[in-house]
């Protein structure tokens, strides 16, 4: 080290939380800052009116999302971005979700802010919720509990038994955090696991992974397809009419991803017509989803409202993953030494 070197004095930052998150975990995060040696500086929506150009970094927590929808933002929401939009000195964005696809990030992206995301969050949750619906289905509950509510006394028998778990095949399109998680979910129970990913490079434990170019002939002898993925250009519409009739009438469709995924106008005329055996949908192309959907009523469609992450951990496990970020973006604003 050269003894002439000086370390600078690092000149305060500014960061944005919700009243929760600042109550909870603010003095924590003043801890973090004062052993990075970086002065900081907290800042809640109730208290940053005169002082949006002092904020250089938020966090948009779960509790902010509360209440919105993909396309209809709460009030907490709405408040949030409208500082968001205005801080100039804005650098960094943590942000609740997995995907980048809110339409409230948009104005940060398009502005060159560093926008990080809470991936990994919601995998666990979401994976236990598909593979709970996944074996409800293929063990008979479709049947039996519409019986109950008829109050029919109705087993299954001769053609309606359902397939043994180790014969059916389920094609997981995605493997991020959530397509693996339910993929090795999946396995340990029994059923024959491909995953479907750009390029077809192997990933322990799964022994069938393929790519894109694949998944026509993937479709002709699956039980289930599952949709992981994030909604890009290469992704929109990815299941079309096309695709769909290429599934085998006994198959089930699982969407856990985007709702633009799928072409719901195709999807929904293809369980309507028995094209396919049923769909598990937690996401749709409007969200909420409207009411004179037929997918509300349909018998062979269970639906989630974009719920399948619920988990009373949710929040902590968000907070955990932005903390992370933290020290790395308050590291990067330390100027260590200079001449």
């Amino acid at each position: 080290m050269d003894k002439h070197h000086v370390e600078q004095p690092v000149l305060p930052v500014g960061l944005l939380l919700s009243e929760a998150v600042n109550l909870e975990y603010g003095k924590h995060f003043d801890e973090i800052a004062k052993r990075i040696r970086v002065p900081l500086l907290r800042y809640t929506t109730s208290d940053v009116q005169g002082k949006i150009d002092r904020i250089n970094a938020a966090f948009f927590s779960r509790d902010l999302y509360e209440g919105s929808s993909l396309h209809e933002p709460s009030p907490s929401s709405n408040a949030f971005f409208r500082i968001v939009d205005n801080a100039r000195q804005l650098t960094w964005l943590h942000v609740c979700s997995s995907g980048l696809d809110l339409p409230q990030y948009q104005v940060a992206i398009k502005r060159g802010v560093r926008v990080t995301t809470s991936s990994g969050a919601t995998a666990q949750a979401i994976a236990q919720t598909t593979l709970a619906a996944i074996l409800a289905l293929s063990r008979g509950f479709g049947h039996w509990l519409p019986a109950q509510t008829r109050k029919d006394w109705a087993p299954l028998t001769g053609k309606d038994l359902p397939a043994d778990i180790e014969t059916q095949r389920v094609i997981i399109a995605g493997a991020g955090a959530i397509g693996l998680t339910l993929g090795r979910m999946l396995l340990a129970i029994g059923f024959k696991v491909t995953i479907v990913r750009r390029i077809a490079t192997p990933i322990p434990p799964f022994v069938n992974v393929i790519d894109y170019t694949e998944l026509d002939r993937a479709l002709e002898q699956c039980n289930w397809l599952v949709l992981a993925l994030p909604l890009n250009e290469q992704t929109h519409g990815l299941i079309d009419q096309r695709r769909l009739a290429l599934m085998p009438a006994h198959a089930r469709i699982v969407n856990i991803g985007r709702g633009a995924l799928i072409d719901e106008s195709a999807l929904t005329q293809a369980l309507s017509q028995g094209q396919i055996a049923g769909a598990y949908l937690d996401t749709f192309t409007k969200e909420p989803l409207t009411t004179s959907s037929a997918l509300w009523t349909l018998p062979n469609v269970w639906i989630t409202p974009h719920n399948s992450a619920a988990s009373a951990g949710h929040s902590q496990r968000v907070v955990r993953i932005f903390e992370q970020e933290y020290k790395r973006w308050l590291n990067e604003q330390r100027t260590v030494f200079a001449d």
